[in-house]
């Protein structure tokens, strides 16, 4: 059977403008927060001079001699995710974003005990948008020859949509214990969305007088939020040119939160029982549900040296992992219909929404050199591992997972210094790839036993991002 031979196709592939586009969903050190903080990737556990130690280690907070601070940070990004192959042989999904991050805006509270220092902050730990639409048109060899004889007609369309949001509301409390030692503690709430949608549609023409139809369509989409609070605990050590740290953040309390999610399958003109062709749906949708969302154990340290002209900054972060847990607890409704078709298979079947995550180690590293006092440069870079844990793709149910690779970030820029406030600007590059990525919903040679939800292939995936930081960091005695 050479298909290739016979085969013609078309491609249809969209470009989307999206706002607030950066990070992925699979990585944890995507983003960084403050001017400073992203110019030096992060490494800064060890102790920094502006409330970004709210949220890196808050027992620095204790060091910080400035009454009060307003730190504000944006990035600027482009970035381009491509998955090769989506629906088959260079039918891909491309998804090109453009877009603002909000990075950090906070600043600290005024206290009459100088041994305290009180801190808040507001940031975006992951704002993700994915959306990709693929196209094919050909003539495949699906329907058995004794039914249909020779190439059949085939159109097929997927479309993958995803949107996560998380929004971190920060505060703490540090205490410093003497010239050399500060603690302090960060509780951290994070208010999580996410909307999902998927469609697969195929169509194809048997061949003969009356050119039967034979039609899939699948449709997949979720909504939902969640509240959950964590606690970071952290100790700081400082001494002449020295700073160390070292923090803890505790797993993730759930709090609270609400969610939707649906499935509709149709399939017309299928052997679905036995040789004779029947139609038959699936369709459920449950809303109102409660969801679970978790983070995991997570422990980082790092070391930071001044010298006279030179600023070096090592980080590095472990975060533990997480087993498999339903985000939402979907209940076992009739979901195939007629329901003699498949009477064992409910809708938690298809629609369950699970999540886990595997242990990742971050490093970080950063320099800073000052050309004078109110000029600095930085050059800086960090792996960020993804946790994403391949036992969920044996997993049954609605999977919104689009990355799942390692990314690689270098960051450049200078800061402009003046009397009560610092000017940022920075360069931001990040890369990642995959050759053993699983796609879902292939219909690359397909059969008939393939319309419906199309096959999981093995394929490449890519990312790329360069982006723009703008940062304004404001000292001032009063809150």
């Amino acid at each position: 059977m050479e298909i290739n031979k016979a085969f013609t196709y078309f491609i249809f592939l969209t470009a989307c403008i999206v706002f607030q586009t950066q990070a992925q969903d699979t990585n944890y050190w995507t983003q960084q927060f403050g001017s400073n903080s992203v110019l030096m990737s992060g490494a800064v556990v060890g102790g920094s001079d502006d409330n970004t130690m709210l949220y890196y280690n808050p027992g620095a907070l204790g060091f910080i001699d400035n009454t009060s601070i307003s730190v504000n940070a944006t990035a600027y990004r482009v970035e381009n995710i491509t998955i090769s192959n989506a629906l088959g042989q260079e039918a891909n999904f491309k998804s090109r974003q453009l877009g603002a991050v909000p990075l950090l805006a906070g600043g600290m509270i005024n206290v009459k005990n100088d041994n305290w220092k009180v801190g808040y902050g507001f940031m975006a730990p992951t704002n993700f948008n994915f959306k990709g639409i693929a196209r094919k048109e050909g003539f495949f060899d699906v329907i058995d020859d004794s039914e249909s004889t020779g190439l059949e007609e085939t159109v097929a369309e997927s479309a993958v949509s995803d949107r996560l949001n998380e929004i971190l509301i920060a505060f703490g409390v540090a205490r410093r214990l003497n010239e050399n030692w500060s603690v302090g503690i960060t509780n951290l709430f994070t208010v999580r969305s996410q909307s999902y949608n998927r469609s697969l549609s195929t169509y194809v023409f048997m061949n003969g007088s009356e050119r039967t139809l034979v039609a899939a369509n699948l449709n997949e989409n979720l909504d939902y939020y969640n509240a959950r609070y964590s606690a970071k605990l952290g100790v700081s050590y400082q001494k002449e040119r020295w700073k160390a740290g070292l923090t803890l953040t505790t797993p993730s309390v759930n709090l609270l939160g609400i969610g939707s999610v649906a499935a509709n399958i149709e399939a017309n003109n299928f052997k679905l029982i036995d040789d004779n062709r029947i139609s038959a749906v699936a369709t459920d949708r449950q809303s109102e549900l409660k969801t679970t969302y978790k983070s995991p154990l997570s422990i980082s340290a790092g070391v930071n040296y001044t010298g006279t002209k030179s600023h070096i900054g090592f980080s590095c972060q472990y975060y533990g992992s997480t087993d498999i847990y339903d985000i939402m607890d979907v209940a076992s409704d009739t979901f195939i219909r007629p329901a003699n078709v498949a009477p064992q298979l409910g809708a938690d079947d298809f629609m369950s929404v699970r999540a886990a995550a595997k242990s990742v180690f971050n490093v970080a590293i950063g320099y800073e050199y000052l050309v004078k006092d109110s000029l600095s440069l930085f050059l800086s870079a960090r792996n960020d591992m993804s946790y994403f844990d391949e036992s969920l793709n044996d997993q049954r149910g609605v999977k919104t997972t689009i990355s799942s690779w390692d990314i690689y970030h270098i960051s450049s820029g200078v800061t402009i210094k003046k009397n009560q406030s610092n000017l940022s600007l920075g360069l931001l590059f990040s890369t990642g790839s995959t050759s053993n990525y699983q796609q879902k919903g292939s219909l690359n040679n397909p059969n008939e036993n393939d319309l419906i939800k199309g096959t999981t292939t093995i394929t490449e995936a890519s990312y790329g991002s360069l982006g723009l930081l703008l940062g304004y960091t404001l000292y001032f005695r009063k809150f």
